[in-house]
């Protein structure tokens, strides 16, 4: 049984790499998504997103994504619902629901965008960190932390300007209204210092057909790496409950 699982922003597939040793799954497939590492593919539409997905399922029946990796998860569950076994979401946003409001986003987005091409991605990495969403993150085991923050600086200003521009959650469609159509089992995780995130999973529970929330106590927006070993027990016992795995 394999997994197709999809970072957050400014990420990389080699993040999940701790939190796959935790899960008791045999294979995980991490890939980068566009506008991310050392050679990015530019093109970070949503739908350049899906093709991308779509490549890398291969026979996996499992999606997992976090945070940005989280709404590209969703879009093609969305659009393509009989693909996916399973669906885990951690940190997950289905989308700004007020135009005006996304209009706002894309202003803030497009301003970080341009903040990155001038400052680079060293500075901006720097700037990131502090952010009160990412701040929590400081929580991770040091060793994970070093690595994972060494591997940021792999990034290109370019890739990840175009990634706020293109698949920023003002260009993100919003899916509050098709929830409903996601019927395979959804797991959604949040950390409870994340209360933003933690409250909009909590509305996601009441449209889903088949939902379950676990909120972790103790950590913010980063569960699987800031509380590793609870979150991948909530994690082993979603797929126990559905019969998996089966070696």
């Amino acid at each position: 049984m394999s997994i197709l699982a999809l970072h957050g922003f400014s990420g990389l597939g080699s993040d999940f790499a701790p939190f796959a040793k935790l899960s008791e799954l045999d294979s995980w497939h991490c890939p980068n998504l566009p506008g991310h590492g050392a050679e990015p593919k530019l093109d970070c539409s949503p739908e350049a997103t899906g093709e991308l997905i779509d490549r890398e399922r291969g026979n996996r029946s499992i999606l997992l994504g976090y945070s940005m990796g989280a709404r590209a998860a969703l879009l093609h569950a969305h659009r393509y619902p009989k693909a996916w076994d399973l669906l885990i979401l951690i940190s997950p946003n289905p989308g700004i629901e007020e135009e005006s409001e996304r209009a706002e986003r894309r202003a803030v987005d497009e301003k970080l965008a341009a903040k990155i091409e001038a400052e680079g991605v060293a500075a901006f990495i720097e700037f990131w960190q502090g952010t009160a969403m990412i701040r929590s993150q400081q929580n991770i085991c040091q060793d994970w932390r070093i690595t994972m923050d060494a591997a940021r600086h792999e990034h290109s200003a370019e890739g990840l300007a175009a990634s706020l521009r293109q698949f920023g959650q003002g260009h993100f469609p919003n899916l509050w209204h098709d929830l409903d159509k996601l019927t395979m089992p959804v797991l959604l995780i949040t950390g409870a210092e994340d209360v933003k995130y933690t409250r909009i999973a909590k509305r996601m529970l009441d449209r889903l057909p088949k939902a379950l929330g676990e909120t972790l106590r103790d950590c913010g927006h980063m569960p699987h790496l800031e509380m590793p070993e609870t979150c991948a027990g909530v994690f082993r016992d979603f797929l126990k409950a559905h019969g998996l795995p089966k070696r």
